[in-house]
């Protein structure tokens, strides 16, 4: 059965705001860290063609302080014909404290227009590939 791919990152204290908790926009940051590994990871980011953000929500349900390490969860969600959805979450401590749904379209970075998924990025996604709803 497919797994999310996982990878963790480090919070900084310059993350965090006057609060004293990590800032809302960190978390994006975070889930592009975990998108962009799961793709090079792959093999998918070639230079022949690359992926663009075209859709992002984020969920916030717990605050995060600094310091420690955040476990980054991302699943493909669906792949369509010229994209890709992905599915997120970030724990910290065990603890979900976030969820992210976004969608990745496929371009040709010289003419910058979207371009149908070639068959070889589908069967490296289908390793990632989680249909049921609560794995992300």
């Amino acid at each position: 059965m497919p797994e999310p791919f996982v990878t963790t990152q480090r919070l900084r204290f310059c993350d965090t705001d006057q609060i004293g908790h990590i800032n809302n926009s960190t978390y994006s940051v975070l889930y592009e860290a975990g998108r962009v590994e799961l793709v090079q990871a792959l093999g998918l980011m070639t230079g022949k063609l690359t992926v663009v953000i075209v859709r992002l929500e984020i969920d916030f349900l717990r605050e995060m302080n600094w310091p420690g390490e955040v476990r980054i969860d991302t699943a493909v969600a669906r792949v369509g014909g010229k994209s890709m959805h992905m599915r997120q979450q970030l724990l910290l401590g065990g603890e979900v404290v976030s969820r992210s749904r976004s969608v990745l379209a496929i371009i040709d970075p010289a003419t910058r227009r979207a371009v149908e998924m070639p068959p070889g990025w589908r069967d490296a996604l289908a390793q990632h590939t989680v249909a049921d709803e609560s794995t992300t």
